[in-house]
């Protein structure tokens, strides 16, 4: 079982990150879970008219990787967090490995 890090061993500057290649089952199961089937994510033939010229993974199973870092890594499980700002700033396509890491930038006692 993955341990948690106690609050009081956290200490600023610390760093977690975990790391995941983009595959068309994860994609496939996002929308199944999410029910999100927009088909620029499921469609080739429909995505290749998009702008991003072929199917692109969600943006929130990206971001989701974020929630996946504090929940296993730091602080790990048991961990909630209670808020997140995303901006999407490029596609994830199919075989992008993507890195999600949090740091930690401040302590309330």
């Amino acid at each position: 079982m993955i341990e948690s890090v106690a609050y009081e061993d956290i200490a600023v500057g610390d760093a977690a990150s975990l790391q995941m290649t983009i595959e068309e089952d994860d994609v496939e199961v996002f929308a199944d879970v999410t029910g999100d089937i927009n088909p620029v994510h499921l469609d080739e033939e429909y995505a290749a008219t998009t702008p991003f010229g072929q199917r692109v993974a969600h943006g929130m199973l990206a971001a989701s990787m974020i929630s996946a870092v504090i929940g296993t890594r730091l602080p790990g499980p048991g961990a909630i967090y209670l808020g997140q700002e995303l901006r999407f700033v490029a596609p994830v396509r199919f075989e992008d490995t993507l890195t999600a890491t949090v740091e930690v930038l401040t302590k309330r006692d």
